[in-house]
């Protein structure tokens, strides 16, 4: 079994995803609301790293691969491709 970090830590890494979700236009309560939902299921009271586990995965549900809100989807024959005008274009998946 993989070594437990502290609870701050969880703690610090939750509240980056947070943050990161505030920038798509979540606020930190419907994002909490979202995570917590998300870990409810199986009826024991989730562990700090399925908290922070569930935000990570909340997080990348709402942002998808987008480096920011400024990024938009680009046709490409990848998975996903966006283009940023600050970040610049970045693809996800193959190429072949």
């Amino acid at each position: 079994m993989a070594k437990a970090f502290p609870v701050e830590h969880y703690r610090g890494v939750y509240r980056a995803h947070q943050s990161r979700a505030a920038g798509f236009g979540v606020t930190p309560k419907e994002f909490n609301a979202r995570v917590a939902a998300r870990t409810a299921r199986g009826g024991a009271p989730p562990t700090p790293q399925q908290w922070s586990s569930g935000a990570y995965l909340e997080v990348t549900s709402i942002a998808g691969h987008r480096c920011c809100p400024k990024a938009t989807g680009v046709p490409c024959m990848c998975e996903v491709s966006y283009s940023c005008p600050d970040h610049g274009t970045r693809c996800v998946g193959s190429h072949d």
